[in-house]
């Protein structure tokens, strides 16, 4: 029999389920990931279950990874596992075997979100001058998509229709961005093209249009687990209804507490849909076995102001510090406040603390250039994680699209994005050569401008020479070929060609090299497409890590500062005002348990937000955290100590309230 003597009574409850439908409302350190693992070794070694029977369905590559590793260290060595990834991995997997049957081959190219959205993007040109109604018109279409929608769907088409009309688009607009909506996805089919909407939608309209597929899949599944369940969209739930086994034996795991992704179409509602829909049994885990009792108990008051949630009681297991966990440091400005954080962090780097113990999380992307430039001052080592992921650097798309269009000679997205490379080739240029009927568009460029056409055929020999090389050259190809290391120097991010070797391309090439295997060069191609598409991020190293909130998601640190505990930033406002309030408290109580021993509040009075610097008291959120944390204020020492005070306004008060403490 499984042992599961070590999990808590919650736990073992969960680990104990066998068949029907349940929910598992897992709060933040309360150890999700353990449980749901040995759930499967459990249900695989005890009710015999085939691992091809199982199914589990991860938010991100990174906790796929973390749950094989999981189940191969309670495996016998060498044992088959059941397929574990993301929605879209297993959405890629089922369109390769099954694909064909709906008239899509096993062999296409994976475009990203933002090479999808240019693509739409030119072909909406023709008909929507805008470029703000165009983002519009694209607007509605990813979220109509993510709704499980399809444009090729007679039934679908009044939904988009209406979801158009509801954007303040006219009659006359709303038939010509149908009409382009639909060519994109045709555009998309006959370029061998798939986005990530794709991988999720072409699975329900093959199933669809595959019921005796359907059923097989159904019959074979005896147990499906999906994790971070409050993170799926509509789409992912249709797909996950679509796959349900006869026995409904399927396990959500998730906290609605947690949602943070609205913003990217994801449905919290899906748990609650779920439960009601299903009848589902519901467990609870409820101990925190990450952070002190002072950091679990605020975050809980906090995220207890939202309505409408799944009721939970986080309790905290670990005892109380000698010293108080939180604390909240003032500053004038966020130059001081990034300072003052440096001050922080290598104090506790005197003390012994491991520079990758240390996170600093912030709401918004612009406070990196200030803390990068304190921490370096203070020579403290750190990485930016979040904003940026290796596959989130322009050169590193760049270097991807040249990889794609080696691959498929039609792949528009790419070729949209490898216009950059030749000054003068504009939106109605590339939509020209993607006209072209031929099996290579860019092979007509000769019809072009005499100027731009001529890059435009050097390209495109650049291009088949990539080609031929294979894509164990791709990092060379791109150092060596003049028009992308001119767009590189253009850009005045990258040195100069042999001053140094590229890192992240390197890195790329690193990536490529270990995965490659044998196979012609069609094949090769395909397994170095296959495998950037399942990176997340670069090699992480020992460094502080800089983060969005966003990105920490899932992560934790011994010693966590909050950069930006101020109105306007916690919770976020655009346009002046809060636009999902819920959301935002929720992203704060992510934050707040993402520290074990110590949280750093850090508030400045004077912020730039979307109309420049502004004066703005403490976060709402301070008095909601039903605490008071130890109070540091630096705003007297870092004004009197700067010798150029930011305005004379600023000096005057400081000086005002100095002499009036003499």
């Amino acid at each position: 029999m499984h042992r599961i003597l070590s999990l808590d009574p919650d736990q073992k409850l969960v680990v104990a389920h066998s068949q029907g439908p349940a929910a598992v409302l897992a709060g933040a350190g309360s150890g999700k990931t353990r449980c749901t693992t040995e759930r499967a070794l459990r249900r695989l070694a005890e009710d015999r279950l085939p691992p091809a029977s199982m199914v589990l369905l991860t938010f991100t590559n990174r906790a796929a990874a973390e749950m094989r590793d999981r189940l191969q260290q309670g495996l016998p060595a060498g044992a088959e596992l059941p397929f574990i990834g993301t929605f879209h991995a297993f959405g890629r997997q089922l369109l390769r075997q099954h694909g064909s049957r709906i008239g899509i081959p096993a062999r296409t190219t994976q475009m990203d979100g933002e090479d999808s959205r240019r693509m739409l993007d030119t072909l909406l040109a023709g008909v929507l001058t805008d470029r703000r109604r165009r983002q519009a018109a694209i607007a509605v279409h990813e979220a109509c998509t993510a709704r499980g929608l399809d444009i090729a769907a007679e039934g679908d088409l009044r939904a988009f229709h209406d979801a158009l009309s509801a954007a303040d688009f006219g009659p006359v607009a709303i038939a010509r961005c149908l009409q382009r909506f639909r060519r994109f996805e045709t555009q998309k089919r006959e370029s061998g093209l798939l986005d990530y909407s794709d991988l999720i939608l072409l699975c329900s309209r093959l199933l669809d249009a595959c019921p005796e597929l359907a059923a097989e899949l159904r019959d074979g599944y005896r147990d499906i687990t999906v994790d971070e369940a409050q993170d799926t969209d509509g789409a992912q739930f249709r797909l996950l209804q679509r796959i349900a086994p006869p026995c409904r034996s399927i396990l959500l795991v998730g906290d609605d507490d947690q949602a943070i992704y609205e913003w990217r179409h994801a449905r919290p509602d899906n748990l609650k849909d779920f439960i009601a829909q299903y009848r589902a049994q519901v467990y609870r885990l409820e101990r925190n076995y990450r952070s002190r009792p002072d950091i679990v108990d605020s975050a809980a008051r906090l995220v207890a102001h939202n309505s409408n949630r799944l009721e939970k009681t986080p309790r905290p297991v670990r005892s109380a510090n000698d010293k108080p966990s939180l604390h909240l440091h003032l500053y004038t400005d966020t130059p001081a406040l990034a300072g003052g954080i440096a001050a922080c962090i290598q104090r506790s780097l005197d003390r012994g603390l491991a520079p990758d113990h240390i996170a600093v999380l912030y709401r918004k992307k612009r406070m990196v250039r200030d803390l990068e430039s304190a921490l370096l001052e203070h020579g403290i080592p750190f990485e930016v994680r979040g904003s940026l992921d290796l596959l989130g650097h322009a050169d590193v798309r760049m270097m991807l699209a040249a990889a794609r269009l080696a691959a498929n000679p039609r792949d528009g997205g790419a070729l949209i994005r490898l216009a950059e490379l030749i000054p003068g080739l504009g939106s109605r240029g590339v939509g020209r050569l993607l006209a072209q009927t031929g099996s290579d568009p860019l092979a007509a460029a000769a019809d072009l401008r005499p100027d731009t056409a001529t890059a435009a055929l050097e390209l495109h020999r650049a291009v088949e020479r990539l080609r031929r090389l294979g894509p164990k050259a791709l990092a060379r190809w791109c150092r060596e070929t003049p028009l992308f290391s001119q767009w590189l120097q253009r850009r005045r991010r990258e040195p100069p060609p042999g001053s140094r070797k590229y890192p992240r391309l390197q890195a790329v090439q690193r990536i490529l090299d270990k995965r490659l295997g044998a196979g012609d060069a069609a094949r090769q191609w395909q397994q170095a497409l296959d495998a950037l598409a399942a990176t997340g991020s670069d090699d992480q190293g020992n460094g502080v890590v800089l983060s969005t909130i966003h990105a920490a998601k899932g992560l934790e640190w011994p010693e966590v500062h909050l950069a930006g505990f101020t109105e306007g930033l916690m919770p976020l406002e655009r346009d002046g005002r809060v636009q999902n309030a819920a959301e935002e408290r929720r992203l704060g109580y992510v934050a707040i348990t993402r520290a074990r021993e110590c949280l750093l509040l850090h508030h400045a009075d004077l912020i730039t937000l979307d109309g420049g610097p502004q004066s703005r008291p403490t976060s709402p959120y301070l008095q909601e955290l039903g605490t008071s944390p130890r109070q540091q204020d630096h705003r007297i020492k870092a004004a009197a100590g700067d010798a150029r005070p930011k305005t004379g306004n600023d000096w005057l008060a400081v000086m005002r309230e100095q002499l009036s403490k003499t």
